[in-house]
């Protein structure tokens, strides 16, 4: 595995990933795994900044996911169902 298959403890990370595109999120998130992965089998545990970036991507993935089946639920849903969720 190459080193740009991985997002090291000691490497730029951006400090607002509400402004990170989709596509570039799940690359972080796919390069901190990788990470998270070798520094368990090497070192018998994660690096706390690893473990801290995996933290943020998966608020910042899961606060989106959360937005989206919002804004399709919303989509989906008969007018006066909406109606009666907006009111409870």
């Amino acid at each position: 595995m190459s080193e740009s298959s991985r997002l090291d403890p000691d490497k730029e990370f951006p400090d607002d990933l509400t402004s990170v595109d989709r596509d570039d999120l799940d690359i972080l998130n796919s390069r901190n795994h990788r990470s998270r992965d070798l520094q368990y089998i090497r070192d018998g545990e994660v690096d706390p900044e690893t473990e801290g970036r995996h933290h943020d991507l998966r608020e910042e993935l899961d606060r989106r996911q959360e937005a989206r089946d919002q804004s399709s639920g919303d989509a989906a849903a008969p007018e006066g169902t909406r109606a009666e969720a907006e009111r409870a």
